[in-house]
């Protein structure tokens, strides 16, 4: 399996680049999130990313991505049923993967439906069997709906939870913090709210 490949940017488009690997110029397509990452690059600079080879009986293709967790994510989408490469492209095309993560997380079916070539029956699938798989595989554990008692603010709350962890903080640092912030709290504060007050406790 090639799971890396670095090597001379000769062409870039927003779905696909082309790196020249000493003398052998690979296809390699990307979403959107991986183009915006490597768009300051230039025609003959470097660049690396992390890829997965898709092969099929009549084709193989070679698809790039700027992280790991990108990456990652990828290979998540397609083992799910009806989601193939390029389907699973687009839907990490739709927003960072941590906001795809959140999504699933909190069964938001018309977040995720609003992603280009995502249906209703199609969400509901990636819940139905990515949920469990992104709390193992990111050791997260999302609030409870039941737990708040406000589908809205559990929403925010996971969110602000997967923003604090990106930033480098502690889960368990994290939900505390939130948790002082919703107790102190009053009415029903914004994300933004949530995550600056966070922070002041952190």
């Amino acid at each position: 399996m090639i799971e890396l490949v670095s090597g001379v940017l000769r062409d870039k488009g927003a779905t696909s680049c082309l790196v020249d690997c000493h003398g052998v110029g690979l296809g390699i397509s990307i979403s959107l999130n991986t183009f915006q990452d490597i768009d300051h690059l230039q025609h003959g600079d470097t660049v690396s990313l992390f890829t997965y080879l898709h092969v099929r009986e009549d084709a193989m293709q070679l698809f790039g991505f700027s992280t790991v967790d990108e990456k990652e994510m990828f290979q998540l989408l397609i083992a799910v049923s009806g989601v193939g490469p390029k389907l699973a492209i687009a839907i990490l095309s739709g927003g960072p993967s941590g906001d795809l993560k959140a999504s699933i997380g909190r069964e938001d079916v018309a977040m995720l439906t609003r992603i280009p070539g995502v249906g209703k029956k199609t969400a509901q699938r990636l819940i139905l069997e990515l949920k469990e798989k992104i709390k193992t595989a990111d050791g997260f554990e999302y609030t409870d709906v039941a737990s708040t008692g406000n589908a809205a603010l559990h929403g925010k709350v996971n969110e602000a939870l997967l923003a604090m962890i990106s930033l480098g903080y502690k889960q368990q640092d994290a939900k505390r913090a939130i948790d002082k912030v919703l107790s102190n709290t009053p009415g029903d504060p914004s994300l933004e709210e949530i995550i600056k007050l966070a922070l002041k406790e952190m």
